[in-house]
């Protein structure tokens, strides 16, 4: 019965200090290699972005191709005025 006891306050003590200290890094480790994963699978995510930050980056390509207006002031678009009824 004593034997009992001691193996069952044992295998307590044994699960406890697993709980405690290796469960966490072992979740750790699974968690990072699950990031790494998804970053990898999406790679128009950049995690390393900080939030606010804007980046803007333009190909050149469009660079060439792009039409200006002679003031550079955009595009004028003109407009009727609805009546309702």
């Amino acid at each position: 019965m004593i034997d009992f006891i001691l193996w069952v306050i044992l295998i307590y003590f044994v699960l406890r200090l697993f709980g405690k200290y290796l469960l966490p890094l072992i979740i750790k480790y699974y968690l990072k290699k699950f990031q790494q994963k998804f970053y990898q699978q999406n790679s128009n995510i950049n995690p390393d972005k900080k939030e606010g930050e804007t980046n803007v980056e333009f190909s050149q390509a469009k660079k060439t191709n792009r039409k200006t207006n002679a003031d550079g002031i955009g595009e004028y678009v003109d407009f009727e005025e609805l009546e309702t009824k």
